[in-house]
């Protein structure tokens, strides 16, 4: 009697069953309608994310956080947009497929030479079809690990600030020699560490595949693992090199870290060439970024009033100065080694009238009482004032909000002409006073 067992019809370990199969088939049409979702979800909820951020936590770790986490979504957005795009063509051409399964009809035509040529020696829309589908699911995919990425970063800043601000500085403070001790040496641990695990991701994993290491490492990596969040993406960029010959496994690091620099590179330069143009045009002539009535959304901010046309006699002056008068005040001979944001805000007040100065029509108006303002729609930290103009007559006018350097110390007339000397100008505003 034949005793062997009979053949069993489940799928082995490493076969893939078919209800997976089905669905990595059918995924496409999810995966559509989640990107298209997502994508009009990213370009509403980082702006949001963004200004909370900035009007309550203006400065500081949480600030960062918050900043961290903006970026981490707006790289979700080109993979997103990547996604929609590629797999919209898949979608065309796999329709077009059904109905012209031959693809191109060379015979109708009948293209010459190379023109020829180049058609036949295309494998038509089946590799196209195939080509896509690769793009579309991995663009999902790497969109999320890179965004990944940059939190982990972000978080591993925020770990060397926080150490710094809780041990190294209150060592300073309180002339405790053993918390600068601790805090210098716990830095230089931990910057170690960091290069050992740059290195190991870099190789894709060299401590990892050593038997001497790995054991030891293993610890390391579990713990910062959890510490940066880098285990929701890990098995992504695991099966991402695993499936790829081997030189170009060494690329998907050097390449990841590229594509972020080149993003958070090409996004600042937006951002620079929005405020070149903004002071190409600011000084002569109008722009609707000086007038809060008249404001868009991205707009740069350097300096508003309240409208185009004043009824009543007085102006709401804002600029946005409240980052260069702090390192202004760095630099100034009365500097005591206090920190800007331990001033109150009569102290800052007494420097950004030092630093600072109005005129309206060439008349200069001194003895201001700048105050410290978050504007409410930017959130902008900056300073405030009111200007009386009821001395001014009825008609058109001019008011000039620029660096007063004529009260610079050496340091900070060269700290000025280093940054950008066009910004000792904020802004060239004319104003209809209609009263």
């Amino acid at each position: 009697m034949d005793q062997r067992k009979p053949e069993s019809s489940s799928p082995s370990k490493n076969e893939t069953p078919e209800w997976l199969k089905l669905i990595q088939t059918n995924s496409w049409e999810a995966e559509l309608l989640i990107s298209a979702l997502l994508l009009y979800m990213l370009f509403q909820v980082p702006e949001f994310i963004e200004n909370y951020g900035r009007q309550h936590y203006p400065r500081g770790f949480v600030g960062f956080i918050f900043q961290v986490f903006v970026t981490a979504l707006k790289v979700l957005r080109v993979g997103y947009s990547l996604h929609i795009i590629a797999r919209g063509i898949w979608v065309a051409s796999v329709g077009l497929s059904s109905i012209y399964p031959k693809s191109i009809n060379l015979e109708k035509l009948k293209f010459k030479n190379r023109f020829r040529k180049e058609i036949e020696e295309d494998e038509g829309l089946e590799k196209t079809i195939i080509g896509l589908e690769k793009i579309a699911s991995l663009s999902y995919s790497i969109s999320f690990m890179l965004s990944g990425m940059v939190i982990s970063a972000g978080l591993l800043i925020v770990y060397v600030g926080l150490w710094q601000e809780f041990v190294i500085n209150t060592g300073f403070e309180s002339g405790n020699k053993f918390l600068i001790g601790l805090g210098v040496l716990g830095i230089f641990i931990y910057l170690v560490v960091l290069l050992i695990l740059l290195i190991d991701f870099l190789t894709n994993g060299f401590f990892r595949r050593e038997s001497w290491a790995s054991k030891p490492f293993y610890y390391v990596a579990v713990t910062f693992r959890v510490l940066t969040l880098s285990f929701i993406f890990n098995r992504i960029y695991l099966t991402i090199i695993s499936n790829l010959p081997r030189w170009q496994t060494y690329l998907v690091p050097i390449l990841s870290i590229v594509v972020l620099i080149g993003y958070k590179y090409l996004e600042n330069k937006i951002d620079d060439w929005d405020e070149e143009r903004y002071l190409e045009t600011a000084f002569g002539a109008v722009s609707n970024a000086n007038y809060e009535n008249l404001r868009s959304d991205g707009d740069p901010m350097f300096a508003t009033i309240q409208s185009d046309i004043i009824y009543d006699g007085v102006v709401r002056l804002f600029v946005d100065t409240h980052g260069q008068v702090s390192q202004l005040y760095v630099k100034d001979d009365d500097y005591d080694r206090n920190k800007w944001s331990s001033l109150t805000n009569r102290q800052k007040s007494i420097f950004a009238r030092k630093y600072m100065k109005v005129t309206v029509d060439g008349l200069l108006y001194d003895s201001l009482d700048w105050l410290d303002y978050v504007h409410p729609e930017t959130y902008n930290t900056g300073f405030l004032n009111y200007i009386n103009l009821s001395g001014l007559e009825k008609g058109l006018h001019t008011i000039i909000a620029e660096l007063d350097t004529a009260n610079f110390n050496e340091l900070q007339k060269r700290f000025v002409r280093e940054q950008d000397p066009v910004l000792v100008r904020y802004a060239e505003i004319s104003f209809y006073k209609a009263h």
